[in-house]
């Protein structure tokens, strides 16, 4: 145990299960002064001006949503305050914004960040989608002067950024090219975020899903079958292979992170990557891990598709083994009109549910037995932070990292319900499903921001991370 168990702290969570990936389940109190864990210590032997009572309870670190889109649908203001809120339910202390524009970054992140800094409750740090040369060029901009290290390469935008961006480019492995090596070339550490997807082969297999131009109003209905043929899995697993590859010739050593893994196909050969010493990030979301193509329709199209019970298995395995390193949602707040009543190919792409995030891997990962609570959290939090260097600051429960934790009652049942989330969307894809493994108390920097049920924090109290930290 460590810190200075002898003076008050201003909030002190007793009694509760510490559980971390590096030191396993212990018993102990962990104390906040201000922003950051102060002391861990015996259970019981702490003192702080506010004391949650965690008997029975566990206490991870905060868990961290890496792959969300904020400002896609509604603008940036609005979701920072309702995600954020509802991101709180589910223990959620910090996102990643995967964040895309067609101008100059230069001249309008200012305007996005005085839109996230009054509204969100929790931290946020932002990673841009390159869409042109001229953001290949605003790169050394981006990190020294934003704070902003890690990108996203949207391999599903690469025949189509100037009509649907108005960009100067159609990102082909020219652009590809010199978007690795300006990477390459910087000092600091960086994450990239490859979206994963042949787009020869998928629009060979059908209209192009990403120009409104392709959207046929006197379509007949299709369900999510075509969704799933449209985009095959040996398509996604081409696309990762083929791009970490040309990664691996410009010596782009930082971190290659593969977003939204979702068929099993990927995923083992992502194995024998590793096994040849690829060191490749493997990340999927929850809705490839708890939900199937049989039981989906126009409330859970997504890119890519959720895919069989085949591939949901494998996915649980590699998980399991290391092969995935990490765990996102893809999350979008969007309404349920905009999402049912067209067939399932032309409805609104993308649905909410960072919330559900943690409660879902504890219900269906660790209640399950597919994954221990240690490698949960590692999931779910600490590699997250480690993929996208906030490593000790967040994703960790010791001195000196920031005080975000969730306590959880690993017992507790709920019911999936939009009036239980409190997001900005009217629907949640889980909608009607029991998740046992919830949240009591949500932490964000030494702050109580969600109790018993209850938003207590305030919007404006979360920061954007600037990095390298």
């Amino acid at each position: 145990m460590t810190g200075d168990g002898d003076r008050a702290h201003d909030l002190v969570v007793a009694n509760g299960t510490v559980v971390t990936p590096e030191l396993g389940a212990f018993k102990a109190d962990v104390a906040a002064a201000g922003d950051e864990i102060a002391a861990i210590a015996s259970p019981g032997s702490l003192s702080g001006d506010r004391v949650i009572d965690a008997e029975g309870k566990h206490v991870l670190p905060g868990a961290i949503d890496p792959h969300t889109h904020h400002g896609i649908y509604r603008g940036l203001e609005a979701d920072a305050e309702t995600e954020s809120r509802s991101d709180l339910v589910g223990g959620v202390t910090t996102i990643g914004n995967y964040f895309r524009r067609g101008g100059s970054y230069e001249e309008i992140m200012d305007g996005y960040f005085a839109e996230a800094e009054p509204n969100y409750y929790h931290d946020y740090f932002f990673s841009l989608g390159l869409l042109s040369f001229e953001h290949i060029e605003e790169i050394p901009y981006i990190v020294e002067e934003l704070g902003i290290t890690s990108f996203k390469w949207y391999k599903n935008y690469k025949d189509v950024a100037p009509e649907k961006f108005g960009t100067d480019s159609e990102m082909h492995d020219d652009w590809a090219d010199a978007f690795i090596q300006a990477l390459a070339a910087q000092d600091a550490p960086t994450t990239l975020g490859h979206h994963s997807e042949n787009m020869e082969i998928t629009s060979a297999l059908g209209d192009n899903p990403y120009l409104d131009s392709a959207v046929d109003e006197d379509q007949e209905y299709r369900d999510y079958d075509v969704l799933v043929d449209q985009f095959p899995d040996y398509a996604e697993t081409q696309s990762m292979t083929a791009s970490g590859s040309l990664a691996r010739q410009h010596d782009y050593d930082d971190s290659f992170y593969a977003v939204h893994v979702s068929a099993g196909r990927t995923a083992d050969e992502l194995a024998m990557l590793h096994d040849a010493g690829w060191e490749i990030t493997g990340e999927t979301c929850t809705h490839y891990l708890t939900l199937t193509a049989e039981e989906c329709d126009e409330r859970h199209n997504v890119n890519p598709p959720v895919r069989s019970k085949a591939d949901q298995e494998t996915l649980w395995k590699r998980v399991s083994d290391g092969t995935i390193s990490c765990i996102g949602t893809d999350h979008c707040a969007n309404l349920r009109d905009d999402k049912v009543g067209e067939d399932v190919p032309d409805s609104l792409p993308g649905f909410p549910s960072s919330a559900t995030m943690l409660p879902l891997i504890l219900s269906e990962g660790v209640h399950e037995g597919r994954i221990s609570l240690e490698r949960a959290v590692e999931v779910t939090s600490t590699n997250t932070a480690k993929a996208f260097d906030i490593y000790p600051k967040k994703g960790s429960i010791q001195i000196g990292s920031d005080a975000d934790l969730t306590v959880v009652d690993l017992d507790e049942t709920k019911t999936v319900t939009p009036e239980l989330l409190r997001s900005g969307a009217d629907y949640s894809p889980y909608e009607g499903r029991e998740v046992t493994g919830w949240p009591t108390h949500t932490v964000v920097r030494g702050r109580v921001a969600y109790e018993s049920g209850e938003i207590v924090g305030e919007p404006g109290h979360g920061t954007h991370i600037d990095r390298p930290i």
